[in-house]
């Protein structure tokens, strides 16, 4: 089977200008999960996109299992192996289980690098790519692994170092995304031009003359042209989610405004995180945190009014 490469995820560091003022903090606001029932939970799934979306909603790991139809090993552990009692009822509790048909998703083989049938491989709740297991295995030893998978569900920092310049600034000197002005208008990246930095890649400032305003956050534009620029095509120039983290987002459940210093450029949209540990989160594997970004709700909009279902489905 062919392996194709994946994509390099393409990185750049911000650095605010000192002329900034510091953010206090912004509070967080608590974020509403649907819960699936216990019998949806313990059973194989079929659609890795619904069993990434509710690992990332359970905070366990997810479990795919690679087979065919074709292949004899496979077809013995689905006849005694799977969908004994004792494996099924460990579904939803150590892992969300998915079944692959390798026949059927060549896209998900390339991604796993999976060459060989029936195979396994854990993915973590933060994206990370974890254990692999090639072959056929007895019952006893299969429920022993699902007993131990759950056991090794962890958050880990990205093991490649991505293309980030660290800052050895305290936490509370950080600069937020969202800054709460006098008059309680939200304004996003600072104050300063988003169309400047999406073009340019500069931090700019912009005026509050020039203002443009998307989902209940106001941008600060340096002139009326920019503002039109802005109002034609907003999506293109505010960064995603409007700053708040997304790492913390979809793991914490609580949305919390990014900070300036840690912030990078994925497919040509800009992404804030409130940590350099979150950044690297997501710089590990990106596709992974946009995959089940969909799933993330917001209980109360009154600060965050932008993290609504359509917005999370963007």
């Amino acid at each position: 089977m062919s392996v194709t490469s994946l994509t390099t995820l393409l990185t750049v560091c911000f650095l605010a200008t000192p002329d900034m003022e510091v953010d206090s903090g912004m509070p967080t606001t608590e974020i509403r999960q649907d819960v699936k029932t216990p019998q949806a939970l313990n059973q194989w799934l079929h659609s890795y996109d619904e069993a990434r979306q509710l690992a990332a909603r359970q905070k366990l790991p997810l479990l795919l299992h690679f087979d065919a139809t074709w292949c004899g090993a496979c077809r013995r552990m689905d006849r005694e192996v799977l969908h004994r009692d004792q494996v099924t009822s460990l579904l939803g509790k150590s892992a969300i289980g998915v079944r692959i048909d390798a026949d059927q998703h060549q896209e998900l083989i390339a991604e796993f690098r999976i060459s060989t049938l029936p195979t396994e491989v854990v993915v973590y709740a933060d994206g990370t790519v974890g254990d692999r297991y090639v072959g056929a295995v007895s019952l006893d030893a299969y429920v022993a692994r699902l007993k131990t998978v759950n056991g090794q569900n962890r958050l880990v920092v990205a093991s490649q170092e991505p293309q980030v310049e660290d800052t050895t600034d305290p936490v509370s000197s950080k600069r937020s995304c969202l800054i709460e002005l006098h008059d309680g208008e939200v304004v996003g990246v600072g104050g300063y031009s988003p169309v400047a930095l999406t073009v340019q890649r500069e931090w700019k400032k912009g005026s509050d003359r020039f203002v443009a305003t998307h989902e209940g956050v106001a941008y600060f534009l340096q002139s009326a042209d920019e503002v039109q620029q802005f109002n034609d095509a907003p999506d293109r120039y505010i960064p995603r989610l409007h700053g708040c983290d997304l790492v913390e987002l979809l793991q914490e459940n609580r949305a919390t405004a990014g900070s300036i210093e840690y912030g990078s450029f994925y497919q040509g949209q800009a992404f804030f995180f409130a940590s350099l540990e979150n950044r690297e989160r997501f710089v590990n594997n990106p596709t992974w945190f946009l995959g089940v970004m969909a799933d993330a709700r917001t209980a109360n909009n009154e600060r965050f009014p932008f993290l609504s279902d359509g917005m999370m489905n963007n």
